[in-house]
């Protein structure tokens, strides 16, 4: 697995993955101060959503922080990252995405899961590169599993709550072994997607 320190930026034709080298705290306030901030793979929570980003940001500091930005623009859109990298297994997990944009939230996952996994095969060189996604967002696992995701099952009461019900997790994986096919599967439904955009740029920006 090579170093996470590499400062490589990815881009598809809608989203600039932009690793970031330090805390940026004009982007984190435009994101703290949005009402329009969620997460994408996250369901409802009797937690505050500013409390839900600030666990996400604490559990970045230790690993790999993406901004997410409009590709030409340099709008901000988001923020994500590793909230795991396991070096001496080869391991990636995939940090919850959040964002301010006004897009569709399946559009707007679809390239970002796409740079993320790139990222992770094609810069880090891991073996596995795994994902916690909420049980209740079938139209996201179903985007998931399209994206070459594959689901390994479900963790009873994984994203805990305070005072209703805890949710349940999905667990999902793209292994080192089935990225090349994975890779040009996520192509192919960027580039068929119903919202109609151009097939994403395999070069660096």
């Amino acid at each position: 697995m090579h170093s996470p320190n590499s400062q490589a930026s990815l881009a598809t034709d809608r989203v600039l993955l932009r690793r970031m080298t330090g805390p940026e705290p004009s982007h984190i306030a435009a994101l703290s101060e949005a009402g329009l901030l969620r997460p994408l793979d996250r369901g409802g929570s009797d937690r505050p959503n500013a409390a839900r980003f600030a666990a996400t940001l604490e559990r970045l500091r230790a690993t790999v922080t993406f901004a997410l930005e409009a590709a030409g623009t340099g709008d901000l859109l988001g923020l994500t990252g590793f909230s795991a990298i396991e070096a001496d297994e080869k391991r990636v997990t995939l940090a919850p995405i959040w964002t301010i944009a006004g897009w569709d939230d399946l559009a707007l996952a679809s390239h970002v899961l796409h740079l993320m996994t790139r990222y992770a095969f094609e810069v880090l060189a891991v073996e596995r590169c795994e994902a916690h996604l909420d049980w209740r967002l079938r139209n996201m696992l179903d985007l998931y599993t399209s994206l070459g995701f594959r689901c390994e099952g479900r963790l009873r009461a994984y994203f805990a709550a305070d005072t209703c019900a805890s949710a349940d997790a999905a667990v999902l994986s793209v292994v080192r072994a089935e990225w090349q096919q994975v890779a040009q599967r996520q192509r192919k439904v960027l580039a068929g997607e119903d919202w109609r955009h151009r097939l994403p740029s395999d070069r660096l920006p």
